[in-house]
């Protein structure tokens, strides 16, 4: 689901609410976000719908509504603002990856891509203690293929292979989440190419 935008006179963008329901997983504060970057979860009438920018947002978020597990809105409220950047910006090493939805100030190898945290939470590798990770270094993951979860407030949610710009099939190189532990919203988990 697009989240709308309205664009204001200083050229800043307005990232506005597309329905009623209850937001949650939202971008940390000065992300660097762009087209398809995904911008949280709205949930509503018990299904969840993925929001992702529309075709023509690039910004950094610099501020919105408070930074909560999960908001109630309404239909065009104010999720949050995104500052105008620079093409220099997006120019700089993993500048671009970065308005894709990647974290910035992550080192990355060159051609891979990083699964981050949607939120703050507890990270485990393994939907019990008792059986395999989800993935290990060296496996090949699938679009949609769970990767870990997140735990908040005892509710349990499923990191996903999935973003924007994500072949269909990559190689798991580097997992940075340690299972048990605690992670921060952006927090590089598993990197991929």
């Amino acid at each position: 689901m697009l989240g709308r935008i309205e664009r204001d006179a200083d050229g800043s963008l307005r990232v506005l609410a597309p329905c009623v329901g209850w937001w949650t997983e939202l971008p940390h504060q000065g992300a660097l976000l762009g087209p398809g970057s995904g911008i949280g979860r709205l949930y509503r009438l018990n299904q969840r719908f993925r929001l992702v920018l529309p075709e023509d947002a690039v910004g950094r978020i610099s501020g919105g509504l408070p930074r909560k597990k999960i908001t109630a809105v309404e239909y065009g409220q104010l999720l949050f603002t995104l500052s105008p950047v620079q093409q220099a910006e997006l120019e700089e090493p993993g500048g671009e990856e970065a308005a894709r939805g990647h974290p910035a100030g992550v080192d990355l190898p060159p051609g891979s891509r990083a699964i981050v945290s949607p939120t703050d939470g507890v990270f485990y590798r393994k939907p019990t203690p008792d059986v395999a990770p989800f993935v290990e270094v060296g496996g090949q993951v699938r679009l949609g293929q769970p990767i870990g979860l997140v735990e908040v407030m005892k509710t349990f949610n499923q990191i996903l292979y999935d973003g924007p710009g994500f072949p269909e099939t990559a190689e798991v190189i580097q997992i940075h989440g340690q299972d048990a532990a605690e992670v921060r919203a952006g927090e590089v988990l598993v990197v991929v190419r």
